[in-house]
């Protein structure tokens, strides 16, 4: 063979040689990172396992904590609603317990709550093993854990006491100690809510009591001084009247215009007094009765003309044409607010004149009252409808009177939802305008000049039911002006057992006496089955005890102190019934 063939020969085993070379070691590199990759691998395979059970756990352990969780609001839902509905208890603080422990994971719990009878103790409620139960000190913490992390102690608190402690044993994770901890708080707000909401309720309900209780003092009272003041007034002032028929000399005539004009002047003054007091409790009563407009202003002007003209005061009074016949509302309680208002104007008037306007227009009544009088400074304008309240309340004022007229009148136009208003200049006069909403009537108006019908009253029986001996002496000198003699009883019972033998067409009867009054008195008879007319004496001007008369069956009603006419007219009106009943 050639050298040339062998030498090339010998090139290529070189080559093979090297190639298979090379090949042994990419072989050898590959089985190396094929069995480092299957190292990694495997590893690879271990940290997912790992990883997959602790994904499991955790997942075990989240559904465990979710689960107490629901299971606290559910038994906060629940205890939120009945807190609500029934005041915090024994029964249900210890229910709260017995619940909690119905959960898995709390083996015990426990309550210690202020005791609602004695000061400074607290009641202690528990459920599960007490013996688990360490004693952690809070030292004033809202909550505290023990060392072992399973029992926690939370203060129940209001803004400015302690109530008690909420402590539970919980076997759980430390993980779960920040969603047991926001659990557990709203218990604690829960039920300190709960005491809260008790505490108001009571207090609520005291406070009700009490204003109840002052109320009725005042109702009483009310009633109360109504008779003690009326019923002696009612003595001086129709003593006055049945003195005035007599024969008197000029010194004595002085004297007795003195006495009845001082007398009317307290009565002024106990009536204001009396109707700001039964206003404050809440016992002023509007009427809404049909009544005539014009016989009403007729009856303001005859009070005020002589007394004007006495004073030498020009009055004016001017009641538009087109004022409805009849209207609705409370005659007595606008003449009231008419007569302070004019009163007010004659007190502070020493020149000039007195103007009044009555109109009638949109479905109201105005009033407009104008004097030339001294006039009020601006600045007491805005307080002159309070109570008690004077242009000058010095000692040594001008100007008499107890300031409670234009009070009086403000109150009573709010209760009939009207307006008043007032404008003055100092040295030159005031105004004052009231507005009244009142419906229209479809009654007939009455003659105002209509003459008081005749009726022989002589012939009429009378029994009088009286306590004060004054008001007999009194009522029996009237009634014999009009040829009647009554027969007296002292009390409710002697009045009971007189009409059980005698049979009378009238009776007077007072309502508060010894003994049996005149309500008690009213009611038996009635219940007994005595049907002629009971008039009531009434020193009271209440609603309450107006319809107190009513309901006992008394027919009409008299207030103190009453007048001749009072008594006439009642013994009119009752007589040709009383015809009319018996067919005459």
């Amino acid at each position: 063979m050639p050298s040339e063939e062998i030498q090339a020969l010998t090139t290529k085993i070189e080559l093979l040689n090297r190639k298979i070379a090379r090949e042994k070691a990419a072989k050898k590199a590959a089985e190396a990172l094929l069995e480092e990759k299957s190292r990694e691998l495997y590893s690879a395979k271990q940290l997912v396992e790992d990883s997959l059970v602790n994904v499991k756990e955790e997942s075990k352990q989240g559904i465990a904590l979710l689960h107490f969780k629901t299971y606290l609001e559910s038994i906060l839902l629940d205890y939120n609603q009945l807190f609500l509905q029934k005041p915090i208890s024994n029964i249900l603080l210890q229910r709260l317990l017995d619940d909690l422990i119905g959960i898995e994971n709390i083996r015990a719990s426990r309550i210690r709550f202020k005791s609602p009878t004695e000061e400074n103790k607290y009641d202690t409620f528990i459920a599960g093993d007490k013996s688990l139960i360490q004693q952690v000190s809070t030292a004033n913490q809202i909550l505290n854990w023990s060392e072992d992390r399973q029992q926690i102690k939370l203060l129940i608190k209001t803004s400015n006491s302690v109530l008690g402690s909420l402590t539970l044993v919980i076997e759980s994770p430390h993980s779960w100690q920040n969603t047991i901890e926001k659990q557990l708080l709203l218990f604690c707000d829960m039920i300190s809510a709960a005491q809260r909401r008790q505490e108001l309720l009571e207090n609520t309900i005291k406070e009700k009591l009490r204003a109840e209780s002052s109320e009725q003092s005042t109702r009483d009272f009310v009633a109360m001084i109504n008779h003690e003041l009326r019923t002696p007034l009612n003595g001086l002032l129709g003593s006055a009247e049945l003195m005035l028929d007599t024969t008197l000399s000029s010194y004595q005539q002085q004297l007795l215009n003195t006495m009845h004009q001082s007398g009317e002047l307290l009565r002024v003054i106990i009536n204001d007094l009396l109707d700001l007091s039964k206003m404050s409790a809440g016992m002023l009563q509007i009427v809404e009765v049909d009544f005539a407009p014009a016989k009403l202003c007729q009856m303001i002007f005859d009070i005020f003309k002589q007394r004007t003209e006495e004073f030498g005061l020009t009055f004016t009074f001017n009641v538009q044409q087109h004022i409805p016949q009849m209207l609705l509302g409370d005659p007595d309680r606008i003449k009231q607010i008419l007569v302070n208002l004019i009163g007010n104007a004659l007190k502070f008037t020493q020149q000039g004149e007195i103007k009044v306007d009555i109109t009638w227009e949109q479905q109201q009544l105005h009033f407009n009252v104008q004097d030339t009088g001294c006039g009020i400074p601006e600045g007491k304008i805005a307080t002159l409808f309070e109570p008690f309240t004077q242009v000058n309340n010095s000692s040594n004022r001008s100007f008499e009177g107890t300031g409670l007229g234009l009070a009086i009148c403000k109150q009573l136009v709010d209760e009939m939802n009207g307006t008043i208003s007032l404008s003055s200049i100092l040295g030159e006069g005031s105004s004052f305008k009231v507005s009244l909403p009142l419906k229209c009537s479809q009654k007939t108006a009455i003659d105002i000049d209509q003459p008081q019908v005749e009726y022989p009253i002589e012939k009429l029986t009378v029994l009088v039911v009286e306590d004060s001996k004054v008001n007999q002496m009194l009522i029996e000198m009237i009634l014999s002006k009009f040829r009647i003699t009554p027969t007296i009883a002292n009390d409710g019972q002697e009045a009971i057992n007189y009409l059980a033998d005698n049979n009378v067409d009238i009776v007077f009867m007072d309502c508060r006496m010894p003994v049996v009054d005149g309500f008690e008195a009213t009611s038996i008879l009635r219940e007994q089955g005595y049907t002629k007319p009971i008039i009531a004496l009434t020193a009271s001007t209440t609603s309450v005890e107006t319809e107190q008369c009513y309901q006992c069956g008394m027919d009409e009603i008299i207030s103190k102190p009453y007048q001749q006419d009072d008594i006439k007219t009642a013994l009119i009106k009752w007589g040709q019934i009383l015809d009319t009943t018996r067919g005459c």
